[in-house]
């Protein structure tokens, strides 16, 4: 009895590797939908904020400014060249100290319940931005 326990405990071992084997090598179902080169990201945590004055590590920072918040410049996707965000473009003083930043026109902010914009994105507010992350 002992002995017909032990080869059926052998078989259901050899079984169980086998069908993990053949499944590690199997690909994912879904893996032809996904381009070449193609990274999908996935976040061991949650963001504790979307306030990048106050939340400026890791998700946190990952999760808002690069998805919920436009910048006044951005790198070209997948690169490091630098791009036209919130300003068209700009200009950098002879001693790389003062760079002049021009600002998009048309720009509107987001209207919600608890915020209506009264006019268009302008200077004023890129440096209330930069306060705000000096002081938040």
């Amino acid at each position: 009895m002992k002995q017909n326990n032990l080869l059926r405990a052998a078989r259901m071992t050899s079984f169980v590797a086998l069908a993990a084997a053949s499944i590690a090598g199997a690909p994912l179902a879904h893996a032809e939908s996904i381009p070449n080169k193609t990274l999908v990201y996935c976040s061991e945590g949650s963001p504790a904020g979307f306030d990048p004055a106050q939340y400026t590590t890791g998700t946190d920072f990952t999760a808002n400014t690069f998805t919920v918040y436009n910048r006044l410049v951005e790198f070209e996707r997948g690169g490091t060249k630098v791009e036209p965000g919130l300003a068209q473009s700009w200009d950098v003083s002879a001693d790389g100290k003062t760079y002049t930043f021009h600002l998009r026109h048309g720009v509107k902010f987001q209207t919600t319940s608890f915020f209506k914009p009264s006019r268009e994105f302008n200077a004023d507010d890129v440096v209330f931005s930069f306060q705000r992350m000096l002081d938040p």
